[in-house]
């Protein structure tokens, strides 16, 4: 039988110096970039890359999520600090048991947070620029937001399909083990 780990009384360090260090860094990079492309936008405004597929051009997005809510600055930004928050308090306390894939796509949706709630402290709304057509028009925050969310959920319904099949086959192996016990006992009774 395993051994189970006790994970009240772990000696390991929940977190080190160099794991919150990278974490810092790759969440203050994508804030520069995110930053530094607006900023970018802003002196080139209208750019037609692909026709009628891909245009640059700036678009001040004062409610939440693809247009969602109000013109509420204040409910905005405190929803994204506390989302924030929560997703650096999820990484530190459960920094022993995910992946550092997981840590660094969480750091994508803590960094594009971050620098989406910079544009709403300081402009009052999020700098939009990279326009689809077809879809909303976002930023590079958006775009590592977007990124961490769908790895996040993949990695983790990958890992609920692998508990999945791992605990069925326990249970598999359970059922043969009392099975092999009771036609053991059964032929010892005859």
């Amino acid at each position: 039988m395993e051994e189970e780990k006790d994970v009240f009384t772990s000696s390991k360090p929940r977190y080190t110096k160099k794991t919150l260090a990278i974490l810092f860094a790759i969440i203050l990079l994508i804030i520069l970039i995110d930053q530094a492309t607006k900023f970018i936008a802003f002196k080139y405004e209208n750019i037609d890359l692909i026709p009628n597929f891909l245009n640059l051009h700036i678009a001040q997005n004062r409610s939440g999520t693809y247009g969602v809510g109000s013109d509420s600055t204040f409910s905005y930004v405190l929803t994204n600090l506390i989302v924030v928050a929560v997703l650096f308090k999820f990484i530190i306390s459960q920094n022993e048991f995910i992946s550092t894939k997981i840590r660094i796509f969480l750091s994508f949706i803590i960094a594009g947070g971050i620098s989406n709630t910079i544009d709403r402290l300081f402009r009052g709304y999020v700098v939009e620029f990279i326009d689809f057509k077809l879809l909303p028009v976002i930023n590079i925050a958006d775009i590592f937001i977007i990124i961490g969310w769908f790895s996040f959920v993949a990695i983790f319904a990958a890992f609920s399909v692998i508990e999945i099949r791992s605990n069925k086959e326990k249970r598999k192996n359970r059922f043969q083990d009392i099975d092999k016990k009771n036609k053991d006992n059964k032929n010892k009774e005859k």
